[in-house]
């Protein structure tokens, strides 16, 4: 049976499609010389791994600028809000991702793979030192040096500064990693995810479970491309969930599973 798709689900995909196409535009609109303005000037992360340089000498790293800095506090805001959001409705590389997981997540195909919960929670916070790396390197040299590893400025720079032939290996790696394991970059490698996560807990949008309309089916936690058991309680608390809704539109039962503002009587 064909996979019923929301209207809200329809806009989602219009926001990764849309913004997706404004940051490759970007990338060869720099590469060919027609813009100064490259992928990076509208990256958050960008914004964070300039905080100690424009703290402690008052200058930004490298190519960042006032823009990423205020485009990195913004998204804090919108994250304490509607949690990991930018994640599965902004990120192009999410949005791959996640295509990416649709088109392997075929019936009776064997992959992806779900790890155990324990190895999920345990890799995720693989992040962590990643997130460390990162930033002691930027901040120490002024440099932005993940540019080369980063699958967001190499997927839409087209070509650009720092990217060698050995980035292109990185990117199909973490590409092709998505087939084995859904969404394995987001869980367990983004730096950015690593900050947004505790932000993310205390959002206040949240997926709520109604018990008395529930059927128990499980269908909401198999389509979670996150790998969050989101049968498992009346709300999902977790500061990974992205708000994809893949989970509302699994559930068959109408009333069951929405969306809610923490706070709000129902």
């Amino acid at each position: 049976m064909a996979r019923r798709i929301s209207a809200l689900q329809w806009v989602r995909l219009t926001s990764q499609v849309a913004v997706a196409a404004i940051a490759l535009t970007a990338g060869v609109r720099l590469a060919r010389g027609w813009s100064l303005a490259g992928v990076e000037k509208y990256c958050p992360f960008g914004g964070l791994e300039t905080i100690w340089s424009f703290v402690t000498r008052r200058s930004f790293s490298c190519a960042a600028g006032e823009l990423n800095l205020a485009l990195f506090l913004a998204l804090l805001g919108l994250t304490l809000i509607a949690r990991k959001a930018f994640c599965s409705w902004v990120c192009p590389v999410g949005s791959v991702n996640e295509w990416i997981f649709r088109l392997a997540r075929r019936p009776g195909a064997r992959l992806p793979l779900e790890p155990p919960p324990r190895v999920d929670r345990a890799l995720r916070w693989l992040r962590l030192p990643v997130l460390a790396v990162i930033l002691f390197f930027t901040w120490r040299t002024g440099e932005l040096v993940f540019r080369g590893y980063d699958p967001y400025y190499i997927l839409t720079s087209a070509h650009g500064h720092e990217v060698k032939l050995w980035s292109y290996a990185i990117l199909a790696a973490v590409l092709a990693l998505g087939v084995v394991v859904p969404m394995a970059w987001c869980r367990y490698l983004c730096p950015l995810g690593i900050t947004l996560w505790p932000f993310s807990a205390l959002g206040r949008l949240r997926l709520r479970r109604t018990q008395s309309r529930c059927t128990a089916c499980a269908a909401c936690s198999r389509a979670c491309p996150h790998g969050i058991d989101v049968a498992g309680g009346t709300a999902v608390r977790s500061g990974e969930c992205t708000l994809c809704l893949e989970c509302t539109d699994a559930c068959p039962a109408a009333g069951a599973l929405e969306l809610r503002l923490e706070g709000r009587k129902p």
